[in-house]
């Protein structure tokens, strides 16, 4: 596993495009992602109901967000892995200083929200700094503190559509493949194009 830039072992390697300046990341990537505390929203029994990933299965209906609508994905993968990881813990919080947060391998692909421009960039959560923008049902959500952890199991989750809220966080579940990130950054940018106005926190 890869943190901080490093090339993790056996891991493919790509370039996105990353919004505003940010063009051509490297993004390392590999199959771990989620900390099993991650709670996922799913469909149940036609009851939106809340489970840890660890209960998740393949074939769930799962819940992420298109920037106006709530929509239901299907489940394609959800393996545990055994190891030693480090976790990406990233807390923010929204202009009322209501708080979220999730933890995730360093490689994991974020969805960074550009409010100068309404464009969507993806991220990996070790290239995540201090005042990024998650987008949540809720609106936007400021990152206002990153801290690490180990662990030593993660979640690797695969969905249809390629994004899932995780901790009610708009996060991709993608391969890093080009052509994939091209198109899904594509899609995202147009759905949520002029959707936010966004002021900045004024963070200690």
């Amino acid at each position: 596993m890869g943190s901080g830039g490093n090339e993790p072992t056996g891991s493919n390697k790509t370039r996105v495009d990353g919004g505003d300046g940010d063009d051509n990341i490297v993004v390392f990537c590999n199959i771990f992602c989620f900390h099993s505390n991650t709670e996922i929203k799913l469909l149940e029994k036609d009851k939106i109901i809340n489970k840890r990933i660890s209960n998740i299965k393949e074939g769930d209906l799962v819940l992420t967000y298109d920037g106006k609508n709530k929509i239901f994905s299907k489940v394609t993968k959800n393996l545990e892995n055994k190891g030693s990881f480090e976790f990406f813990i990233i807390k923010c919080k929204d202009k009322n200083l209501n708080n979220k947060m999730i933890s995730v391998t360093g490689n994991h692909t974020m969805i960074i929200y550009k409010a100068i421009n309404h464009k969507i960039a993806f991220r990996q959560a070790s290239q995540v700094k201090i005042g990024d923008l998650f987008i949540t049902p809720d609106g936007l959500f400021e990152v206002y503190e990153i801290k690490r952890e180990m662990m030593n199991n993660s979640y690797e989750m695969r969905v249809e559509n390629g994004t899932v809220l995780a901790n009610d966080i708009l996060v991709s579940t993608l391969y890093l493949e080009e052509n994939e990130m091209k198109e899904n950054q594509k899609k995202l940018s147009n759905s949520f194009k002029n959707e936010y106005k966004y002021e900045k926190l004024k963070l200690n």
